[in-house]
């Protein structure tokens, strides 16, 4: 077929076989590479910030525990200012739980999310009955409830926040693994495709270049003879 074309074409086509090849490697490449920073960017931009925010509701729990407790300890203006950085914690734990609210969109994640604010409400509910109980210094009653009812749902709270960090870790270690596997496979992919398109760059360019010399020198023999 090559034969009945003139050079200047043969030699085309040979340069856009070639061309086409490595523009097809480059956005095969192109693809898979947007592919691995779309993983990336949901690890750090999405499942990575959401354990941050359950664990910054941690930290808050543990502060108001701490909070009430020293309220019980002290007395008079020291123990009210132990009081008054209460609502500070629960504005971090609220502001925390939005966001989670906003970003979190698996039915699973939105299930647990569900039972943190259950378990925070109990809490809550809890917190305020010791803090009435202190202001009426009912000092033996607060301590039944340290012992009883208040520990019981700040257990289940902490419990219900780590369960949500457990989820999201997995959704980030997976996310991780996803992407670790989208690299090897590319490489994989990138690797094979530019040995292919080395044979067939190599095969092709024979090819042609025989479809040339093999006449030429056809006719040189007659014009020798």
């Amino acid at each position: 077929m090559l034969n009945n074309l003139k050079i200047g074409v043969r030699l085309g086509i040979g340069f856009a076989v070639t061309f086409a090849l490595l523009v097809t490697i480059s956005f095969i490449g192109y693809t898979r590479i947007s592919t691995l920073n779309d993983e990336i960017e949901a690890m750090a931009q999405d499942k990575f910030p959401k354990t941050v925010q359950a664990n910054d509701i941690i930290d808050a729990i543990n502060t108001i525990a701490r909070r009430l407790r020293n309220a019980y300890i002290f007395s008079g203006t020291d123990s009210q200012k132990e009081i008054d950085a209460i609502p500070e914690q629960r504005k971090v734990i609220s502001d925390r739980l939005d966001k989670l609210e906003k970003s979190i969109t698996s039915d699973k994640g939105k299930d647990m999310l569900k039972k943190v604010q259950s378990a925070r409400a109990a809490y809550v509910a809890d917190q305020d009955k010791f803090l009435e109980f202190l202001k009426a210094g009912k000092r033996e009653e607060c301590v039944e409830l340290m012992k009883g009812g208040l520990r019981a749902s700040q257990g289940d709270y902490i419990k219900s926040v780590n369960a949500l960090i457990d989820f999201q870790t997995e959704l980030m270690n997976k996310a991780g693994k996803d992407a670790e596997d989208a690299a090897d496979a590319a490489h994989r992919l990138l690797l094979i495709l530019s040995i292919l398109a080395g044979v067939l760059t190599v095969a092709f360019g024979w090819f042609v270049t025989r479809s040339i010399t093999k006449p030429v020198g056809e006719a040189l023999n007659v014009t020798q003879r």
